[in-house]
């Protein structure tokens, strides 16, 4: 029944009582008594659960997208990778690694800025990309916290204006001395000589190395108590009796270089196919020797000493930098970095490369120590000096090698040599102080 209707039924019922009410009345019978229903109790109220509420699903936080170049030969690319990726991942990073070839870093870099595209985030790449990039003003200075026991000369290559550039990660191309297997190394520089002049040949050259390049004049004008610059880097400082000791040994060793020839890569083919008895080199010639003869077998030892001190060949390194213009923040930089630090990245990446841990006390490793060539290079890791990657740094080794290669041979004479290369490495300064 509608409301409506139930409504109607209800006013004329309410009628009727009316009209009853106005009739004569009539005695009413006495009514039966009926049973009154017992009250009933009203059940105790039960407690009711509060209603609980639909989680509402949060979202999982997107890893940071960050981009990194790796400048590094194509046989180095896959294991600087592997230990990257895991790197970026704990710290919640998601790591795009583009691969580039060093020597053209710098040009990719003007090249993607020329055709509007983002800049790396971060790149891994050696000290002298490290120099280019911040000739560019291309790098973000990095506030981090590097080992304690970091080899000194890697803080060298990746500092200037008392900023860090750079975390070095591994340490690499030092000079070591190496001898055919019917030779011995010799402990000294005087040695070095006797024993190249004693083994030369028509057939054989006694010592080969890179005759006018500063890298090979280093560890003997270090160990004479030279320095291509003054401590904070800012001054060439070539024109000292260091410079004169150690072009000295230099015109002293020549004599034994190949008559036909003295070239570096002329060189390095007499040693790997034994028409050379010794040769001064560094890792990353490696390669071109297995290149050259796949069953290329040699001795390899530290340099030897120079006027009473070990010689000091200059080190380079790997580095972690930050794009100033990318998206990686100091935090991302911290994070990765702490990582490659640690004992068991540092070697593994030092038995994949081939190279130094940047760490002074891994070098006792059993993996470095059974490793004749890394062995070498770690007794000399802890005082080879770095370059910095000033200015006056590079000008100091253009003056050197304006010089050099006439120096050792014979021409100008010897007294002049380094007063003539501290002129041109001071007239390199001012074309950079120029406006």
């Amino acid at each position: 029944m509608s409301l409506r209707i139930a409504r109607a039924a209800a006013l004329i019922g309410v009628a009727a009582l009316i009209c009853a009410a106005c009739a004569a009345p009539v005695p009413a019978p006495t009514p039966a008594p009926t049973a009154t229903a017992a009250p009933t109790v009203p059940p105790a109220p039960t407690a009711t659960a509060m209603p609980t509420a639909t989680p509402i699903p949060t979202a999982t936080p997107a890893a940071r997208q960050l981009t990194i170049w790796v400048a590094e030969p194509a046989d180095a690319q896959a294991a600087i990778a592997a230990e990257l990726q895991p790197a970026a991942q704990a710290s919640d990073i998601q790591l795009t690694i583009i691969p580039r070839d060093p020597d053209g870093l710098l040009l990719s870099l003007a090249t993607d800025r020329l055709l509007g595209l983002p800049p790396p985030d971060l790149i891994w790449a050696d000290q002298e990309a490290l120099v280019g990039l911040l000739a560019d003003n291309a790098l973000a200075p990095l506030s981090i916290e590097l080992p304690a026991d970091l080899l000194p000369g890697l803080r060298t290559i990746a500092s200037s204006d008392n900023m860090l550039w750079g975390a070095p990660v591994m340490a690499q191309d030092m000079l070591l001395l190496l001898y055919q297997l019917d030779r011995t190394p010799p402990a000294t520089a005087v040695d070095l000589v006797a024993a190249s002049r004693a083994a030369r040949t028509p057939e054989r050259a006694g010592l080969v190395q890179g005759w006018g390049a500063a890298r090979w004049l280093a560890p003997w004008f270090y160990a004479a108590g030279g320095a291509f610059t003054t401590p904070d880097g800012a001054e060439p400082t070539l024109d000292t009796p260091a410079m004169t000791d150690a072009i000295t040994l230099l015109r002293d060793l020549y004599q034994a270089a190949p008559r036909n020839g003295d070239s570096y890569a002329r060189g390095q083919r007499l040693l790997a196919q034994g028409f050379a008895a010794y040769a001064i080199d560094g890792d990353w010639a490696w390669p071109t020797y297995r290149a050259i003869s796949d069953t290329f077998q040699i001795g390899i030892a530290p340099l030897p000493a120079f006027n009473g001190n070990p010689a000091r060949p200059l080190i380079g390194g790997s580095l972690f930098m930050r794009h100033r213009d990318g998206q990686a923040t100091q935090a991302d930089v911290v994070a990765i970095v702490h990582i490659l630090y640690r004992p068991d990245v540092q070697l593994r990446l030092s038995a994949a490369l081939g190279r130094l841990p940047a760490r002074r006390e891994l070098l006792a490793d059993s993996s470095i120590q059974t490793d004749p060539a890394r062995a070498a290079a770690a007794t000399q890791a802890a005082t080879a000096p770095g370059l910095p990657p000033t200015p006056a740094a590079r000008c100091a080794i253009f003056g050197v090698e304006s010089y050099l290669y006439s120096a050792t041979t014979g021409d100008p004479p010897l007294k002049d040599a380094p007063a003539r290369m501290q002129r041109e490495a001071l007239a390199c300064l001012r074309q950079f102080a120029q406006p």
